[in-house]
């Protein structure tokens, strides 16, 4: 990828659906959706509104009825099911909400499951899983196995392995949804630190939260799968920034959703 191309771009996306009566149904509509490198750009909307589905289809999940979707410099849309499975592994961070993680492997080996995957032998990638786990605060829990954890520890493990090394996209579908706000700041902090700067890393973020959202460079709203508006803030979330959380409460506020 380089300054030329963005980061992720959607160009007459739909993604239509048989409802099982004969009607086709549309869940997602978008024009035009272009995402830099270097940018958190949080999705917020009801139920049905398309969020899921639009996180689907940029990771190569799902694929659209019609338009071209390109990520880190790939033509997602026109790939096989093996091509997206090789993207998804080399370019992509998920963070789901049904956490995902493999119960048969611990902590420490979930966070890296992308380089067990690929073959990678232990040394390689163990210690950059552990300090991840240190940051968020799971460092003493990293030979354990997932059914020993809380909730809000096994989200912090998935969050872990979307950022494993340092993947051109995360997508993340309501990361702290599971979480206490101690460590909600500490998830949105370290995804937030993972994305810009020199960083070449970009993330969408689907949330409820106006304060999750805060730490985006741009919000945008849909319904019944199209965007109806968009915040751009001009920095992304500051601690002790009062005025910027009020703002984004106020535009959430305020956009009929």
């Amino acid at each position: 990828m380089t300054n030329n191309f963005p980061a992720i771009s959607l160009k007459s996306v739909r993604r239509h659906y048989d409802d099982g009566a004969g009607n086709e149904k549309a869940a997602l509509d978008i024009a035009e959706l272009e995402i830099q490198p270097g940018k958190l750009v949080a999705i917020i909307g009801p139920s049905g509104s398309g969020k899921s589905t639009l996180l689907q289809l940029v990771g190569g999940i799902d694929s659209p009825t019609a338009g071209c979707i390109d990520v880190a410099g790939l033509r997602v849309s026109g790939m096989d099911e093996k091509q997206k499975t090789i993207f998804r592994r080399e370019n992509v961070g998920f963070i789901f909400q049904a956490f995902h993680l493999v119960p048969s492997m611990t902590v420490v080996e979930n966070t890296a499951l992308s380089s067990i995957v690929s073959g990678q032998r232990g040394f390689r990638w163990r210690a950059d899983a552990l300090v991840l786990l240190e940051q968020l605060g799971l460092f003493e829990y990293a030979d354990r196995f997932p059914d020993q954890l809380s909730g809000g520890q096994r989200q912090r493990v998935a969050v872990a392995r979307a950022l494993f090394g340092a993947p051109s996209v995360v997508l993340a579908d309501e990361p702290t949804g599971s979480l206490d706000s101690r460590n909600r700041d500490i998830v949105l902090r370290l995804i937030r630190d993972a994305i810009g700067g020199d960083r070449r890393t970009s993330g969408l973020m689907v949330t409820h939260d106006p304060y999750a959202a805060s730490y985006a460079d741009r919000i945008i709203a849909l319904r019944d799968g199209t965007i109806i508006d968009q915040l751009d803030l001009n920095a992304p979330h500051q601690e002790g920034d009062a005025h910027h959380n009020e703002r984004v409460r106020e535009w959430f506020a305020a956009t009929s959703l």
